[in-house]
């Protein structure tokens, strides 16, 4: 396998969001509604801050067991996008820093939520915890300032769902964390979830991938919502028959590979008719010096 043409490509950074903001109201979450509590959710306490433009930025995202929230190197338009569910083709408007600038962000939520959050996650994208969103949310409406409209015009969509055939998903355990004796939570080295393998030599491949991140990949290589549909829970592995060539990256486009493998994996994709989202940044604000 060559090296030069390792590719995985990640999609957080191509995210977007959803749902307007309006004042005194707190936020929702895109496609479930609103966490069922009169008081919005907030981190207890919670830091934004810019990275180095010259530096090298590895971008990652980490919910750990009880809700801390720690992302490393995101642009606001990926962070919008997290928050609100949406991949990033379905927003529109923002000035240049919004895709240039990259932030980290830690959040602590409050103790009386802590044992009702999943956590435990790992990721480029995909925040599965709709209270973590929720949180999220809110944090970035409050430092940057956000508001925003929908439009919704009707459109092709396309529902992910389980195929006619058998399934040919590899169940994947993930063993992110480790909690000590004395009751700390560490990270343990592994890959993230939501990885996809694009590689010479190799077959096109998912890595430890839910149902919902991978509609989310399929959404942003299509450039339609994608709904997951398959009621699938949990992490997936998966490698295609297809191997790809050096000639295939050199033709480039070789993440439609992916898109044909749906159907290997047991999966297919529904073309159907719906709303199609779409978030339009009518204010937002570079982080204030204090």
């Amino acid at each position: 396998m060559k090296s030069g043409y390792l590719w995985r490509r990640l999609f957080g950074a191509l995210a977007a969001v959803s749902l307007a903001f309006i004042a005194a109201e707190p936020p929702l979450a895109h496609g479930q509604g609103a966490y069922p509590s009169q008081t919005p959710l907030a981190f207890d306490v919670a830091t934004v801050k810019p990275d180095d433009p010259g530096k090298m930025i590895m971008s990652d995202l980490r919910v750990y067991p009880g809700g801390r929230l720690i992302i490393h190197g995101y642009s606001l338009r990926a962070l919008i996008s997290e928050a609100f569910d949406l991949p990033g083709w379905q927003v529109v408007g923002g000035q240049k820093w919004v895709d240039t600038s990259r932030f980290d962000i830690e959040g602590k939520p409050p103790g009386e939520l802590r044992n009702t959050i999943s956590g435990g996650e790992f990721s480029h994208f995909g925040i599965h915890d709709l209270q973590v969103r929720l949180m999220l949310q809110a944090l970035l409406i409050e430092r940057f300032h956000l508001k925003f409209h929908m439009e919704s015009p009707e459109g092709t969509v396309y529902l992910l769902k389980r195929g006619d055939g058998p399934l040919r998903l590899e169940a994947s355990e993930l063993n992110l964390y480790t909690r000590s004796e004395d009751g700390s939570i560490t990270p343990r080295d592994a890959y993230p979830t939501g990885d996809v393998g694009m590689a010479s030599g190799a077959p096109v491949a998912i890595y430890q991938t839910s149902m919902l991140q991978l509609a989310r990949v399929l959404s942003n290589l299509k450039q339609v919502p994608v709904s997951d549909q398959t009621g699938l829970p949990g992490f997936y592995n998966f490698k295609s028959k297809t191997v790809l060539t050096d000639e295939d990256f050199k033709n480039g486009g070789t993440m439609h590979f992916l898109v044909d493998a749906v159907p290997e994996m047991g999966l297919k994709l529904v073309k159907t008719r719906g709303v199609v989202e779409k978030l339009a940044i009518d204010n937002v604000e570079p982080l204030s010096a204090d």
